[in-house]
Order: C-alpha cells, then sequence, then structure tokens
C-alpha cells in the first residue's frame, strides 16, 4: 500500500499535538468520582496511602483480590505526590491512555511511514471508546495500552530479523510490557496477545518467528517484573490464587457470575459506536486490511496480518464469552488505528467519517431540546436539563469539524480537523456529566454528612454501597444486608457487617451517642425501616443520609 500523503512541518504537528495534550488533560476532576468503579479504584489507592500496605488490596477494610495492583498503584503515587481528588484519581489514567496514544503514532510511523503514524495517533485519541476510557478511572485503559506497548514492540522487533541486537532489545521490551498488562488486569494481558500472535502464525505460516521470540530472556524478564506481587500477595493472603485466578478469570468468562450476560451479537453495536467519528475508515480497515486472504510467499513477517488478527481475535474472543461489558474491546483499538492511518497515509478520503460525525453531531444538537425526555427517578428532569448545553455544544463541535472534514476530503488537515473536534466533543460530554453527580457520586453527600462525623461515629450503609462515599470521608462505611461487590470478603471477614436490617435496627435503636445510615432514597418507606429514629440530613434521587441524634 503506497504512502504518499505528506505532513505539515513539525511545528504545526507540535503545535497539533500540544492542543490535543491540553484538552486531554483539562478539566479531569470537574466532575466528581462516579460509582462504582470509579468511586471504587479510588478508596482502593486511598487506603494504600492511608495504610501503607502495597501488596495487599483492600476496599472498605475488606480484602480486595478482584484486580491486580497496577492502576491501583499509579492511582495511589499520584495521592502521595498530588494530594487526594478526583481529578488526581484520574491522572494516571489519563497519562496512559496519551501515552498509548503516542506510542501508536510511534509504531505507525516505524512500520508504515510518518504520515500513516500521525493519522494512528489522530484516529485512537479521537475514537469515543478510546478517549472517553482514558478519562474514567478504571484498569481498562492501562491493560490495554500496556498490551499495545507489547504488540507494537513485537512488531517493531520483526520488521528488521537479520539485525539480532535490535530484535533482542524490542522483544525484551515487549516481555516487559506485557508484564505490566498482567498487572494490570490479570492473565488476559498475556493470553490475549499470545493467542492472536499463535493464530497469525498458523495462518502467514510465519515459523521463523518461533526462533525471535526470546522465549528464555524474555520470560525472565516477565517473571522479574509480575512475579514479585503475585509471590508477596500469595504468602500474605493464601486464598488469592482461588479468588483471583478461578473466580475473577475462569468463572466469569465462562459463567453469569457476574449478571452481565448479553447476546452473541452485543460488542457489534459497541464497537460501532466506539469507533465514532471513524467508522467508515475502522470498518475498512477491517473488511480490506491490505493484505491478501492467503499466506504470503515465503511466510514472511507481515504487520498489517498480525495487526488484523490481534483485533479480529480479541472481538471473537470476549463476544464468546458469558461477561460482557463496553470496556472489554478498548484493547483492540490501537491495533484497529494502526491499520486506519496505513489507509489514511495511502490517500483514503474521510467523507464517510465526516458523515459519521455529521450524524452524531445532529442527533446530540436534537437530543438536547427535548433533554426532559430523558429524564428518570435517577436523573430528575432538572439535572437532565443541566446536562442540555454541554450535549449541545458537544453536537455544534461535531457539526463543525464533520463539516470541514467533509469539504477537505482527504489529508493531514481533514484527519486532524475531524479528530480534535470529536475529541473536543467527547471531553464536553464528559465534563457535563457534573450536571448528574448527586445520582452517581457521593460526593454531595460526603459533604453533607461530615459536619456531623466525629472520630468515632458509626456510619452504616444500608443494602448498597457508594465507595465514593468512603473515598471522600476518607473512612469504611458499616455494611448492612450487602452482598454484591464483596460477597468473599464479606464471607471471611464478617467482622463489621450487620446481615439482617432487625440486627441494625436494634443497633442503631440500643447504641448511644450519633450513628449516621445511607440508604436508598426507595427503600425509606419501606416498613422494615418505618419509625426508625433519626433525621434525614441529606436526600437525592438515589441516596438519603439518616442521623441519630
Amino acid at each position: 500500500m503506497p504512502h504518499h500523503t505528506p505532513l505539515p512541518r513539525a511545528a504545526t504537528l507540535a503545535g497539533m499535538l500540544g492542543l490535543t495534550a491540553v484538552l486531554w488533560f483539562a478539566l479531569l476532576g470537574y466532575r466528581d468520582l462516579a460509582d462504582p468503579d470509579e468511586g471504587r479504584y479510588a478508596e482502593v489507592a486511598r487506603t494504600i496511602v492511608a495504610s501503607g500496605d502495597w501488596v495487599t488490596m483492600r476496599l472498605n477494610d475488606y480484602e480486595y483480590f478482584a484486580k491486580p495492583p497496577l492502576q491501583f498503584w499509579a492511582t495511589a503515587a499520584s495521592f502521595r505526590l498530588f494530594g487526594e481528588s478526583s481529578g488526581v484519581a484520574r491522572l494516571s489514567v489519563a497519562v496512559f491512555g496519551l501515552l498509548g496514544a503516542l506510542w501508536v503514532g510511534f509504531v505507525g510511523r516505524a512500520l508504515f511511514g510518518a504520515a500513516a503514524g500521525a493519522f494512528a495517533f489522530a484516529v485512537l485519541a479521537s475514537s469515543l471508546t478510546y478517549a472517553g476510557l482514558a478519562h474514567i478511572l478504571t484498569p481498562n485503559m492501562s491493560v490495554a495500552v500496556f498490551m499495545a506497548f507489547g504488540l507494537g514492540a513485537l512488531l517493531i522487533a520483526q520488521s528488521r530479523r537479520d539485525d539480532a541486537a535490535h530484535v533482542r532489545r524490542w522483544m525484551l521490551l515487549g516481555w516487559a510490557a506485557l508484564a505490566l498488562a498482567v498487572l494490570s488486569k490479570g492473565l488476559m494481558g498475556l493470553v490475549l496477545p499470545a493467542a492472536a500472535v499463535f493464530l497469525y502464525m498458523v495462518w502467514q505460516r510465519d515459523w521463523q518467528l518461533l526462533r525471535h521470540l526470546h522465549f528464555g530472556g524474555g520470560l525472565l524478564v516477565f517473571l522479574a517484573v509480575c512475579g514479585p506481587w503475585f509471590v508477596a500477595v500469595t504468602l500474605a493472603n493464601p486464598e488469592f490464587p482461588r479468588i483471583f485466578f478461578l473466580h475473577e478469570h475462569f468463572e466469569r468468562y465462562t459463567t453469569d457470575v457476574h449478571r452481565r450476560a448479553q447476546p452473541l451479537w452485543y460488542f457489534v453495536p459497541v464497537l460501532a459506536a466506539g469507533a465514532l467519528p471513524w467508522l467508515a475508515t475502522l470498518a475498512r480497515a477491517l473488511a480490506r486490511p491490505g493484505f491478501s486472504w492467503r499466506p504470503s510467499q515465503g511466510g514472511g513477517f507481515d504487520a498489517a496480518r498480525l495487526l488484523w488478527t490481534y483485533a479480529v481475535f480479541i472481538f471473537v474472543f470476549f463476544s464468546l464469552g458469558s461477561s460482557k461489558l463496553p470496556s472489554y474491546l478498548l484493547p483492540m483499538f490501537p491495533a484497529l488505528a494502526l491499520l486506519a492511518g496505513r489507509r489514511l497515509a495511502a490517500g483514503q478520503g474521510v467523507r464517510g467519517d465526516a458523515a459519521s460525525a455529521l450524524l452524531l453531531g445532529l442527533t446530540l444538537v436534537a437530543g438536547a431540546f427535548v433533554a426532559e425526555r430523558f429524564a428518570t427517578d435517577s436523573f430528575p428532569p432538572e439535572m437532565v436539563v443541566g446536562y442540555r448545553p454541554w450535549i449541545l455544544a458537544a453536537g455544534l463541535a461535531l457539526l463543525a469539524g464533520g463539516a470541514v472534514a467533509w469539504r477537505l476530503r482527504t489529508g493531514w488537515w481533514a484527519v486532524s480537523s475531524l479528530g480534535l473536534a470529536a475529541l473536543l466533543a467527547f471531553q464536553l460530554v464528559g465534563w457535563g456529566y457534573h450536571a448528574l453527580d448527586r445520582s452517581r457520586s457521593g460526593a454531595a453527600l460526603a459533604s453533607a454528612v461530615a459536619p456531623v462525623l466525629g472520630p468515632d461515629t458509626p456510619l452504616y450503609s444500608v443494602g448498597a454501597y457508594d465507595p465514593s462515599v468512603g473515598f471522600y470521608l476518607k473512612r469504611p462505611l458499616r455494611l448492612v444486608v450487602y452482598k454484591v461487590e464483596l460477597d468473599f470478603d464479606l464471607d471471611r471477614e464478617p467482622r463489621d457487617s450487620i446481615r439482617s436490617i432487625e440486627a441494625f435496627r436494634e443497633r442503631w435503636e440500643a447504641e448511644p451517642g450519633q450513628a449516621v445510615a445511607l440508604v436508598r432514597t426507595e427503600r425509606m418507606d419501606d416498613p422494615e425501616l418505618a419509625g426508625m429514629p433519626g433525621r434525614v440530613i441529606y436526600q437525592d434521587p438515589r441516596k438519603t443520609a439518616v442521623a441519630r441524634r
């Protein structure tokens, strides 16, 4: 595939990169941490800093073995450096995301030329799934980025097999990156890239790849990077391997233990929406990736074929699983962006992508004017109306960027204008989510409750657990009849949990002094709670706080 699309001067590219970085990191803390995910991961990291224990992760003072520690460590390190806040909690995720996009640009340049690298960066940084998850505190971004580092290092290494030192250097970097991916989210960080590479090797008949993987040194590097924590946490918690490997890996993939079952076709619309505004280009990159469907003559290395195999395998693997969430497809996007960058560098136009942006922009503008129709019990009309200006601004940004890209049709300025407009639009949607904070975050509740809490005041959470409350109040909650996310931990460590409303009421009414109970608002009329002494000190559509005195 020829590469002939010219790029502007280096100073112009640097300016565009600077503008992207400004948009990327702007207003990281403007919206509060949302429950359950952001509150959970921030609270685990806060507990690391408070306890000084960097081996055993804890949530609400219970052992938490659902995820490995790398994202928790990164967030905790940010807290140590910059203090504890919503923006600092998201900082490491945003840094990982931008580094991942820059890395994809570097790999694209090394494999396919400067223009392909620049376009791959622009596509990845402005795709809805990637840009959105780079600003939400979860481990999804770190595992996707380190998998991309591992894949990219392998691609660069195999592109110059005649240089033994070059291959060894890049392959050892790739093994280290995969170890960090495993520390981010478990075995998927190694198993998925390894399976994709194996399938590529069989398809391409690239048997020489086995000789250039540096298994011996690579495995030593891999174990040196990720092995110490797995050994340390197992020595401190002998039950860890059963919970982490059996429950969080095997049972999560093969059963509906987390109640996330979806139909086989679930990820088709998820991928289409997550690719916006680059849906047309990414669809072409998958359907016509630029290589023959038959193995190449001689079975030499084919970077595009490996990228395609990697992306498609991840899609198929998660489609066949019992547990499905939109974020599972994130590791596909770096590979797709590289394939897309290669096509755009060859002169492919972006009018199909511009049309997607125009259609999405019109949808957002129209939706903004009828925002009240989207109100629910959890998101009442006044909240939804507060979101309207942000949705309207996002729609207008997409319309402007789509119109420019449609007019220019092809080339760097068409791609960059559409990419910057899309990134701005997605950030506006994220910033505007602040209007819904009272229904998704415990920050406002924590502010209302804090004045009545002393150091030893009991804080009960009845029938639910919003981890952001613990983060903002910097203390654990006493759980009442709660068994969802913490099943294993409550069974092993039942010391503070109360298993019935009757037992809770007896304690509430018998104990002297102040106490606060957090109750779902819809449960305030529950007969089991009716007549419970106390006064309401905070209420929103989802949560109510009751003070005993």
